[in-house]
């Protein structure tokens, strides 16, 4: 026992430094993972809410589209404004804008066959 001369305690200080480094390295991940999934929740809520829109508008025209299209619909989530913004005789383009109740923003356009009546083109649009 006498040849030790204090080893312990420096092995003991390298074994718990390296347990609190990799302890403050598991938070800083679990936090940085928690942002990353709050922002996906939030973007997949926000496009949710522009689909369901979709269905709802595009259900109600039975092929036979009104001259003007525009108006604003309500859900748990959030919020969708959506506007004709061109129409042709075959074709019509319709903006979603959703605002999701975290302030979380989406817009599309879709293009919307009459002919056959249903969507054939959905356009993802940036933020401006």
């Amino acid at each position: 026992m006498d040849n030790q001369k204090g080893v312990v305690f420096p092995m003991v200080m390298i074994i718990a430094s390296v347990f609190i480094m990799f302890t403050i390295l598991m938070i800083d991940q679990f936090v940085i993972d928690k942002k990353f999934y709050k922002e996906v929740e939030e973007t997949l809520i926000s496009d949710h809410l522009v689909h369901l829109a979709v269905n709802e508008v595009t259900a109600e025209w039975d092929g036979e589209i009104p001259k003007s299209i525009q108006g604003d619909i309500s859900y748990p989530n959030g919020d969708v404004h959506y506007k004709l913004t061109k129409q042709d005789v075959r074709y019509a383009y319709i903006e979603f804008s959703s605002l999701s109740k975290n302030n979380r923003t989406g817009r599309i356009i879709i293009l919307y066959d009459k002919k056959i009546g249903r969507v054939i083109e959905w356009i993802e649009k940036l933020k401006d």
